[in-house]
């Protein structure tokens, strides 16, 4: 049985070789058909042993296609793009399979994964035919986006499907960062035939398409509804004019009830792909119902992992993402340990999340410290510079001095880094003097530099030593020097508003090191704002730092000096009953819940952390009671998005 590979190629000196070395022992000759190229691909194929032929581009991808099938001798075609290749060594199982193939089949389909060329990443799965018998009447037709058929009327091609462990090609050829360039280019052509839409509907799915990658919302999806209309059936893409049109109605942020209407659509249209699982977890999550998102996350999971379908799937590239909010919500329940697990799962995926590794980091903060250390070793490979230095950059967001020295010390023996990463492992080992040195330099090189005021000014802070503060007060201008100046003053003072992000700065910084005394000193200096607003900018930042008695108490004080009509006055009360959930004084949160209630707070999520709340109620407690009445009450409203 003999087995010809072929190919179309234009200026794929990149990937050809690639292309080709992953199947050419397989093969009794391999094809290549240049359509003009300017480059060494013609080189690289001949050198590979390709019999090589030149065709001159008539704007038909068929047409040259057709040409190279001509020129094949084999009773099998092999036919990759340049950009394509077998994946895990798989080209190996193609001659047996063939030969057990049972002589109904034409074709051989087999999943493909698009693989974004910029950064590596997956970007879809699918399941394309690569392989198919040399037959007179089977062709490749459109002149773009180009398919088989079998030319003989009424017969169509009977396509065996190849599991993933036996054939796997990977794609290289798209990347997000170039997406509207492909498009314009194909657009171009696509529009030339539009006038065939009617008796070949798939074009408008192909302009669908191209609009989408060149962000034209509206056409995308007046494209995408016309291919939908004609009823046709595109073996495959079948799920992608919907996806379309979800997404584009997500970016134009259209009306919440009417991007749901079409999940719907598509979810009963194609209840075993997890894509729509997925975009109604999504839409859950923004509308804060966190139990439903919490499920639908769950199903997308299970779904993906049942999925043998050929339509195409993007779910694969973004799991990390479903574990990322898997997380997220555990944590809003109080479930740490569940958290902790999604959180892991995520990064495994996904090293480079930065939200996520803080979030995991909140979570082991307590732990002793070699056991954090185990923890971030298992999911980053220390040997590697941009891994280390994204531990490293992250572990200074979050008071962990002696797991942040461990990782500072490693980076700078293995690759000799010292950036200003550094002065966050010497200030929260009590290295002042040192850190101010570096610290006060950097400023008078660069004093625009919001990062180098903050880091010099808690440096002197944390120092206790007023004539470090003294060079502050003399030689710094801004918000910064009027903050020392006014502790060192020890007067009142009123700060214009324009200080408060360098103030919410300063503020931050000391959270992050951790260091009490100074953090106590500058978190008085809020009264120096008239605005009562700060209290707000305050309690968000102890907040996120899980600081939750400490944040009440802003929280309280901006309560106390706002107006009675202050319309934000439910939302504080609301994040009141937030930390105290956070700190299980379920009693506390629970009035807090009820009085942002009744003062106008209807978000979803009150109604999430009521119900949760009351788990540690008592169960004839009168708050409670209260509770399950409004949650029932709003039962209706709360559940109509997912019927």
């Amino acid at each position: 049985m003999k087995l010809s590979a072929c190919m179309i190629a234009k200026n794929e000196e990149k990937n050809i070789a690639k292309c080709i070395e992953s199947y050419k022992d397989v093969v009794k000759e391999i094809v290549v058909v240049d359509t003009g190229s300017t480059d060494k691909t013609v080189e690289i194929a001949k050198s590979m042993g390709a019999k090589v032929f030149h065709y001159t581009w008539n704007n038909d991808f068929s047409d040259a296609k057709n040409f190279a099938i001509k020129q094949a001798k084999g009773e099998w075609i092999l036919f990759l793009d340049a950009d394509e290749y077998f994946a895990n060594d798989t080209a190996q199982n193609i001659i047996p399979l063939i030969k057990r193939l049972h002589a109904s089949f034409d074709t051989i389909a087999c999943k493909m994964k698009n693989i974004d060329y910029a950064n590596g990443k997956m970007l879809d799965e699918i399941t394309h035919v690569r392989i198919f018998r040399r037959d007179r009447n089977i062709c490749y037709v459109n002149s773009i986006h180009e398919m088989l058929i079998n030319k003989t009327k009424n017969k169509n091609l009977r396509a065996f499907l190849a599991d993933e462990k036996e054939l796997l090609i990977h794609h290289t050829g798209y990347s997000l960062s170039n997406r509207g360039e492909k498009a314009e280019r194909n657009l171009e052509l696509l529009l030339l035939e539009l006038d065939k839409a009617p008796e070949k509907p798939a074009i408008y799915q192909y302009i669908s398409d191209c609009y989408f990658g060149i962000n034209e919302w509206e056409l995308a999806m007046k494209y995408a509804r016309l291919f939908i209309d004609s009823g046709t059936k595109f073996i495959g893409y079948n799920v992608k004019p919907h996806q379309n049109i979800i997404d584009s109605m997500l970016h134009l942020k259209c009306n919440a009830n009417d991007i749901l209407e079409e999940i719907h659509v598509a979810l009963r249209k194609f209840p075993s792909n997890p894509s729509f699982r997925f975009y109604l977890a999504n839409m859950m999550y923004d509308l804060k119902k966190y139990d439903t998102s919490y499920a639908e996350y769950k199903m997308t999971l299970k779904l993906q992992e049942e999925y043998d379908d050929i339509e195409i799937n993007s779910v694969p590239s973004i799991i990390y993402y479903i574990y990322y909010y898997l997380g997220i919500i555990a944590s809003h329940r109080n479930d740490y340990e569940e958290a902790l697990t999604s959180y892991v799962e995520s990064l495994k995926r996904e090293k480079m999340q930065a939200d996520c590794l803080y979030r995991l980091l909140l979570i082991i903060k307590s732990f002793p410290e070699q056991d954090i250390i185990l923890l971030l070793n298992s999911l980053y490979d220390v040997n590697q510079e941009e891994e280390l230095k994204f531990v490293v950059s992250n572990l200074t967001t979050i008071n962990l001095p002696t797991v942040l020295a461990y990782y500072s010390a490693i980076r700078s023996k293995r690759f000799q880094q010292d950036d200003i990463t550094v002065v966050y492992m010497l200030l929260a080992n009590g290295q002042y003097d040192k850190t101010l040195e570096i610290t006060r330099d950097c400023y008078i090189n660069e004093p625009s530099n919001k990062l180098f005021s903050s880091l010099t000014v808690a440096s002197a802070m944390m120092s206790d030593n007023r004539e470090h503060l003294y060079w502050i007060v003399e030689n710094m201008i801004g918000a910064m020097q009027v903050f020392v100046d006014t502790l060192l003053r020890d007067k009142f003072a009123v700060f214009p508003q324009e200080y408060k992000q360098d103030y919410f700065d300063l503020v931050t910084r000391l959270l992050q090191l951790g260091n009490e005394k100074s953090l106590e000193k500058i978190i008085n200096l809020s009264q120096c704002f008239e605005n009562e607003d700060v209290f707000i900018g305050l309690g968000n930042i102890f907040l996120r730092q899980e600081r939750f008695a400490e944040a009440v108490e802003l929280y309280l004080q901006f309560l106390d000096h706002a107006k009675s009509d202050d319309q934000r006055a439910f939302n504080i009360v609301f994040a009141i009953g937030l930390c105290r959930f956070k700190q299980r004084d379920y009693q506390n949160a629970a009035a807090a819940f009820l009085q942002a209630y009744e003062l106008g707070y209807k978000e979803n999520d009150i109604y999430e952390f009521m119900r949760w709340n009351n788990n540690g109620l008592p169960e004839n407690d009168n708050v409670r009671l209260e509770i399950v009445r409004i949650l029932g009450a709003e039962e209706g409203r709360l559940n109509y998005e997912v019927h």
